[in-house]
């Protein structure tokens, strides 16, 4: 039987819903496998227990959880290993770790790395994947380079805004226009978006946005548009797009919309040549951003230019959309499995080692050196 490590939780504006994704994975956990919950805590601790399948245990954590360890992982074992105190009480070969997490810490590289460093195969796209992923200026600037459509937009850190202020308002408004949407750029989950509609208060919600990431991005905003995402999953050597799907939504979908409140699915129809447009542009965004696991792409499509853009991708997506595939989560989240696996064993076959006369030659001449 595998041992499977579900990871979720972290330090994130978005560790609340990163742990309604876990709830779910683990309640559709195949029975093949043998699950490992791995909640990390809004510090950065990653704590096991007998509890962590049932919702009510994160109203109050520290005193519903039951049976806690805290868990750490060891560079190049493969394992995860339990604490009692500060002494390892026993360690757990994983076989692979399905990762739940959204937003930072867990989706922008941080996560993988760790795990890349522990020898653990898992399940989401990798270290340099996630990074460009979760950047949405990092991620325009490599879909300009490869012609993937996306809204107008300029960029900037917050070092950089208070040293150019004046000159980086003007160029908002000469090149992005009003209205526009204010990002911050590494997060998820509609946190601290905001659509500036007065030039007066933009600002006000730069310096608001300024709260959530130490880089913006500045969009157009789109006044007349429909709102599509589309998931893609690798099977083998196959790259599979979900069914388009279309929300409704305000001006901006946001973080009540998407979690807190009914999704209405709009009954406008979706055309079937939009549909394979769709579907084509996210799997072409997948490939050019080397994702693995299951990716969600959001579009957006401007009804008076009648143009398609993509707009985000989630590199792990809430409830890992499994809703979007014809599949059941089941079947969804063992092909995740099996994948992370196979990717894994495919790195084994690059080599890592190089033996060369390097140190030997250093020696040398460090001993024909003559200190003065």
């Amino acid at each position: 039987m595998k041992n499977i490590a579900v990871f979720y939780g972290g330090k994130s504006v978005e560790h609340d819903i990163s742990i309604i994704t876990a709830l779910q994975v683990m309640k559709a956990m195949p029975k093949q496998y043998n699950l490992i919950p791995v909640y990390i805590t809004s510090s950065g601790k990653m704590i096991s227990g007998d509890n962590l399948t049932l919702a009510q245990t994160y109203l109050d954590f520290n005193k519903k959880v039951d049976k806690p360890s805290e868990i750490i992982l060891k560079a190049g074992d493969g394992s995860l290993c339990f604490l009692k105190g500060n002494k390892i009480k026993k360690t757990i070969k994983i076989d692979c770790a399905l990762l739940c997490n959204h937003g930072h810490g867990g989706e922008d590289g941080s996560l993988q790395g760790l795990l890349e460093m522990a020898e653990i195969p898992y399940t989401s796209c990798d270290l340099t994947s996630s990074a460009l992923c979760m950047d949405k200026d990092l991620s325009k600037v490599l879909f300009n380079s490869v012609s993937i459509p996306n809204t107008e937009y300029i960029s900037f850190n917050y070092r950089d805004y208070k040293l150019r202020k004046e000159e980086l308002l003007e160029e908002i408004k000469d090149k992005v226009g009003s209205p526009c949407i204010i990002k911050p750029a590494s997060l998820g989950s509609s946190v601290g978006i905001a659509v500036c509609e007065d030039e007066e208060k933009l600002e006000g919600l730069i310096e608001e946005c300024f709260r959530y990431d130490k880089k913006l991005v500045v969009e157009e905003f789109l006044s007349d548009f429909r709102e599509f995402c589309c998931a893609v999953i690798k099977n083998g050597d196959y790259f599979v797009a979900s069914r388009v799907v279309e929300v409704q939504k305000g001006k901006i979908y946001t973080f009540e919309e998407k979690y807190l409140s009914e999704k209405s699915v709009s009954e406008e129809e979706i055309s079937k040549s939009l549909q394979e447009k769709i579907k084509k542009l996210s799997i072409e965004t997948y490939k050019a951003l080397d994702c693995g696991g299951v990716v969600r792409v959001d579009f957006l499509f401007d009804n008076n230019r009648k143009r398609l853009y993509v707009n985000e991708i989630n590199s792990i997506p809430g409830s890992l959309a499994f809703n979007l595939f014809d599949t059941t989560f089941s079947d969804l989240i063992s092909t995740l499995i099996n994948e992370g696996i196979s990717r894994f064993e495919d790195k084994k076959n690059i080599v890592y080692k190089f033996n060369s006369k390097a140190i030997e030659k250093y020696i040398e001449m460090m001993e024909n050196v003559k200190i003065k």
